[in-house]
Parts: C-alpha cells; sequence; structure tokens
C-alpha cells in the first residue's frame, strides 16, 4: 500500500508539547480516550496494519491533534508512488504497430 498514516510522528510531536506544558506523555490509550478513536483503531493505525481508514477518524484525529498545534491532512498521511515493475512498465508503453 503507497498511504501510509503518520500517527507515530505525530504523537511524538505531542509529547514534546505535553512535555513543555508539563503534563504526562500521550499514550495510545489516552489519545482513543480524549479523541474518541476506538484505541483499535488507535492501534493498528500506530503499527501500520490498518489498510483503511474512514473520514470520520481522519476527523477526530485532526481535530484532536489542531489542540496542539496546526495540522492537515497531510501530517496525518502519507502517499508515495508505486514506482511499477518493468512488466508493468512495458505493459503502459504504447506498441508500433507494423
Amino acid at each position: 500500500m503507497t498511504i501510509y498514516c503518520t500517527l507515530r510522528p505525530l504523537l511524538a510531536r505531542v509529547n514534546q508539547v505535553r512535555t513543555s506544558r508539563g503534563l504526562p506523555p500521550l499514550s495510545l490509550r489516552r489519545l482513543s480516550a480524549e479523541s474518541g478513536v476506538p484505541l483499535s483503531v488507535i492501534a493498528a493505525l500506530n503499527t501500520g496494519r490498518s489498510r483503511r481508514i474512514d473520514y470520520g477518524t481522519v476527523d477526530q484525529l485532526l481535530h484532536y491533534f489542531s489542540r496542539y498545534f496546526s495540522v492537515t491532512v497531510n501530517d496525518l498521511l502519507s502517499w508515495e508512488r508505486n514506482v511499477p515493475s518493468e512488466q508493468e512498465q512495458s505493459a503502459l508503453q504504447p506498441h508500433a504497430h507494423l
């Protein structure tokens, strides 16, 4: 899959802010409780096991993280272009007609 959730770096940023404010670190359990996103979803996103994410979940997480800093969808999700194999590339190339 070429779309990735970048929850771990966001958690690290939040924990830097929380530390500077004298607050305890944000655990996955606390993130779930405070954001309203189920712990199973948070855990799957954090470990990269999730294959999909609902718009509502994206909205809840962005709303939560925006309490600490300015955040966009690009901060939560990352896309990397797939590099096609040689066979896929040749299939995409126009063929000359004789």
